[in-house]
């Protein structure tokens, strides 16, 4: 039968957001090394990570129990050499019980990884002609067990499957068969038929829907698979609503004047409250703090988490842009600042119009020459460009 291609007119149009499917997977593939390199970061510097990014952990459970805190052993070992290597010591460590482990958030583990993610996040928004409003994640699966040890249950988010070791299968209902919530194999068995099945194997990616209720199983073999996942909505606006709360000052008055007939004034209270909005809107304050939010979301295609960086990297004479890389900048109205940002990192220098031509050429796909920065006192009379420069070369941006 065949399958409709990812990122594909037709896949735009006749199952995003309306069914699951197997679909053919346009080049679409995670490098074994990459994905490694990032577990290997899970198991090394756990804390760190989380530090990154709150959404980046890792889950396991045996026998569809969860630990209540993760199995050591279940992390990859830098001296597993393959990941079937790495699934076989697993496999002897639990003697015959079933096991798995989830990594949440693996755009914070390694650039790899982080590239992959914003890659697939900028196609699906080309292929869908906007990009879906919520965060972006990208995880992986790992583990051989009869079903997933949550049960039936539902993400919330479009979920894409590409497979690095065959054997899982997931199940997929719409979303009014809530009836399903929470049962366990074999429980769900007679539903199968009822749903849709969708073999997670290397020659295709397996996608079903936010709204759909799913479970996964694979009971023979130690299954791998990455996957990555889209909200449909986001709360941007949420966090500058709270954080205009919190600013606001609100005195707690235990008596008040006496109101007389005539014309009013505003209360000293609300004088208090007017002057702290009106500063916000005159300072900058809240404008430079929404635009930083929206040019970390925008240049991290939602990942909302900045790429890893690179330490001294070396900057070529001619440079140009690198093809995961969204380039934006934010003017701030009459204040003299220029925000920069690329990759999901965001900076503030002082607004330079050679600075702002040097990021109009990079954005419109021309190299840039920046072989001047090489003669001697240069870097020093134009301290503001040579710092634009070295930040976008740390942040992966060159």
């Amino acid at each position: 039968m065949r399958k409709v291609e990812l990122f594909s007119p037709e896949f735009a149009s006749d199952i995003w957001g309306k069914r699951a499917a197997e679909l053919s997977p346009a080049g679409v593939r995670f490098a074994e090394e990459d994905l490694r390199t990032a577990l290997v970061e899970y198991r090394d510097n756990g804390a760190k990570l989380r530090a990154l990014n709150k959404d980046s952990e890792a889950v396991t459970a045996i026998d569809g129990v969860r630990t209540g805190t993760p199995v050591h052993a279940f992390h990859l070992d830098p001296a597993d050499d393959t990941l079937d290597d790495y699934a076989q010591r697993v496999d002897k460590y639990v003697e015959g019980r079933e096991w798995s482990i989830a990594y949440f958030g693996l755009y914070a583990a390694g650039s790899a990884m982080w590239d992959a993610a914003k890659s697939f996040s900028d196609a699906l928004a080309r292929a869908l002609g906007h990009r879906p409003g919520g965060r972006v994640d990208i995880d992986c699966f790992i583990g051989r067990y009869s079903s997933t040890h949550t049960g039936v249950h539902v993400d919330h988010a479009h979920n894409f499957a590409s497979t690095l070791r065959d054997g899982k299968t997931m199940y997929a209902w719409p979303g009014d068969r809530q009836d399903l919530l929470g049962l366990k194999s074999p429980h769900y068995d007679r539903h199968k038929d009822e749903g849709v099945a969708l073999r997670n194997a290397a020659d295709r990616i397996a996608y079903f829907p936010q709204d759909h209720l799913h479970v996964a199983e694979t009971k023979d073999e130690v299954s791998v698979n990455v996957n990555v996942t889209f909200w449909e909505r986001g709360d941007d606006t949420r966090s500058h609503a709270d954080w205009i709360r919190s600013v606001l000052r609100q005195p707690a008055r235990t008596s008040h004047d006496v109101r007389r007939p005539g014309a009013a004034a505003p209360t000293s209270d609300n004088r208090l409250l007017l002057q702290t909005l009106r500063a916000l809107g005159t300072d900058g304050s809240l404008e430079r703090r929404m635009a930083v939010a929206q040019l970390i979301m925008d240049t991290s295609g939602r990942l909302n988490v900045p790429r890893p960086v690179q330490e001294k990297p070396a900057v070529a004479e001619l440079v140009t842009l690198t093809p995961v890389t969204t380039l934006q900048w934010y003017v701030m109205d009459g204040l003299e600042e220029m925000l920069v940002a690329a990759n999901g990192h965001c900076a503030s220098f002082p607004y330079r119009k050679d600075v702002e031509g040097f990021l109009e050429t990079l954005s419109s796909g021309a190299p840039a020459d920046l072989s001047w920065l090489a003669e001697p006192g240069q870097r020093e009379k134009r301290p503001d460009f040579s710092r634009t420069v070295v930040a976008l070369a740390r942040w992966g941006a060159l």
